[in-house]
């Protein structure tokens, strides 16, 4: 069963994005952008399986390897993003 991270469900004018990894879907999030869907599903608890070590984060901040991780949510927590992917899930296909 797909979790939706929004706990206020839908609002008019955001979309509905499917937010994954390497073992497939996570999560649907409803925003009105990229960026604010991942804010909604870490802040919701929803990407806790994405989440660095406070280890891990030095090293690669240190290393300079900052395309492997993000920060997201209200907290600006580190995720891992090479599995990391989101597609909006109302685009039709062609």
């Amino acid at each position: 069963m797909i979790k939706i991270a929004n706990k206020d469900g839908y609002r008019y004018g955001e979309t509905a994005y499917m937010i994954g990894n390497e073992f497939g879907v996570i999560c649907i999030s409803y925003a009105k952008n990229e960026q604010d869907a991942l804010d909604n599903a870490v802040d919701a608890d929803m990407l806790d399986c994405m989440r660095m070590s406070p280890d891990d984060h030095a090293e690669y901040e240190a290393q300079g390897w900052d395309d492997s991780y993000c920060l997201l949510g209200n907290a600006d927590a580190p995720f891992w993003t090479e599995y990391l992917w989101i597609k909006e899930a109302t685009t039709r296909k062609e």
